[in-house]
């Protein structure tokens, strides 16, 4: 349920005036019309790596085509969450989960993430979002959707292993359903998405520094108008976006930016 102090709060962070969380170095760009891959930060450098996390995933009846997305809790792949869209009559629809703990041959009882989509657009909306860290169990799920109190991105997290997830925060409210990436890294979480306003299509980053519990950090990605299809990485101290910029009468573009993470004592 959402409340009016986590609201407050919320508002309170996003106008706060914060030196930038993040230093970025210059964008990298190649002609592209996608995302070749999973992104990956590696020896200090962004790459992608072939996307094979969703891999056997068969969703219940009913399930948003192409919805589905898939995080690993470890490097084995035994444990893993799915999320998913679940349209409803009146055209909303609810962001659901499930976990595995055998690669996906099976899955546990579906469990609600959110359940208050007031959108009237069926399964046409961005696909969501999902991490998971094996250390703590946490599952973190990022999401646009339109909620009763306004239209925009979501975080919601389980810290019971995809059993019972947590009372939404609110990344951005805007005008738009925007697409979502989000990555994890012990205690530090990371969102990134298509800002929701319909003036501005640039790519923001939330951060958190405490298991998604609040967003204590949220910054514009440099030059990264008129973005598409979001992907963010982390690793100690660095972070990496990547985004398809489709601007008017040109040709796609494939960017990616790594940045250094400012220490907490740093942002002050």
């Amino acid at each position: 349920m959402r409340t009016l102090p986590t609201l407050l709060l919320v508002a309170l962070a996003a106008c706060a005036e914060l030196r930038s969380p993040v230093e970025w170095r210059d964008a990298r760009a190649r002609d592209a019309d996608s995302l070749p891959g999973r992104l990956v930060l590696r020896a200090d450098s962004a790459a992608f790596a072939p996307d094979t996390l969703a891999a056997g995933v068969s969703l219940p009846g009913g399930a948003c085509p192409g919805s589905a997305r898939v995080a690993w809790s470890g490097g084995s792949g035994v444990e893993r969450y799915v999320v998913w869209w679940a349209p409803r009559a009146d055209s909303s629809a609810a962001l659901m989960s499930a976990r595995s703990t055998d690669g996906g041959r099976s899955w546990t009882t579906v469990e609600p993430v959110d359940t208050v989509d007031r959108s009237t657009v069926g399964c046409s909306r961005p696909a969501p979002a999902v991490a998971a860290d094996s250390a703590s169990g946490y599952v973190h799920v990022a999401y646009s959707m339109r909620a009763p109190e306004g239209t925009g991105v979501f975080f919601s997290h389980s810290m019971e292993h995809g059993h019972m997830y947590h009372s939404p925060v609110a990344i951005m409210y805007g005008d738009e359903l925007r697409q979502v990436a989000i990555a994890s890294l012990g205690d530090t979480v990371a969102v990134a998405f298509v800002q929701p306003t319909r003036s501005r299509s640039e790519l923001g980053v939330a951060l958190s520094r405490t298991m998604g519990h609040i967003f204590e950090e949220r910054v514009t990605v440099p030059s990264s108008g008129d973005a598409s299809d979001p992907a963010v990485a982390l690793a100690p101290g660095t972070i990496a976006v990547a985004w398809v910029q489709r601007a008017p009468g040109s040709a796609p573009v494939l960017t990616t930016r790594i940045g250094e993470r400012a220490s907490p004592s740093t942002n002050r």
